[in-house]
């Protein structure tokens, strides 16, 4: 779907000049959830590259841009995240020309997995009018277009309280268009945005005026924010 500005919205990633973006994959979430006493059966890396095969049919994409939380443990590296991340990097680079991640906070020790195929690590990442970092913190820098991940967004509907869609949020951020994105990650469903509880700053003023776009078998338009409370 074009929601203008270039930008066009694939299942739960966005393209923008030849910039496939996508975030919040958090690889490794079986190996932490194991760790923690949890079993998960392994399935998360088959899922995401099915998907992503998907999404490489539809876009002619040269830049694939990773926005945080590629891997899922914090403060280590999981014998799975170094497997799963670079099964992920092998398939993704028989697609695109360049692989970059934008640091996140769970990435605080990406760059020795990154390394392994000379992937750079940023802190944001900027292409034509649009910025691109994860959203866990407020940023200096600014740009007409912010692409920012982190909260997982996802809505509930009164007829329907105990399932949830993901979606993209696009709204206002000061003079900039904020798009948020969903997680890529299928072992989550994400953060019900109906009910005012966000993790990043750049929401916590309040997305009652956002844009939301549901993601099902395509993109549904939703309106806004506050319609659906």
């Amino acid at each position: 779907m074009d929601i203008g500005h270039g930008i066009t919205l694939v299942d739960l990633a966005l393209f923008y000049k030849k910039h496939l973006i996508l975030g919040d994959l958090q690889l490794g979430s079986e190996g932490v959830a194991h760790n923690q006493g949890f079993f998960l059966p392994k399935f998360q890396l088959q899922d995401i590259l099915e998907r992503l095969s998907k999404i490489f049919t539809q876009v002619k994409a040269e830049f694939l841009i990773i926005n945080g939380d590629l891997k899922h443990a914090i403060g280590t590296i999981l014998d799975q995240e170094w497997t799963d991340i670079l099964a992920f990097f092998d398939f993704a680079l028989q697609h695109v020309q360049k692989i970059i991640i934008v640091r996140g906070n769970h990435d605080l020790v990406i760059d020795p997995i990154a390394a392994k195929r000379n992937i750079a690590v940023v802190e944001s990442y900027r292409v034509g009018d649009m910025l691109i970092f994860h959203g866990h913190k407020v940023v200096k820098e600014t740009a007409p277009l912010l692409v920012v991940g982190h909260e997982h967004p996802a809505v509930s509907f009164k007829d329907k309280p105990g399932d949830k869609y993901k979606c993209y949020l696009v709204g206002k951020w000061k003079k900039s268009i904020l798009i948020v994105m969903p997680s890529f990650n299928p072992l989550t469903e994400g953060s019900d945005i109906t009910r005012d509880r966000f993790l990043s700053p750049y929401l916590k003023p309040g997305i009652g005026t956002f844009d939301v776009y549901v993601v099902e078998d395509k993109i549904y338009p939703f309106g806004k924010v506050q319609d659906l409370r």
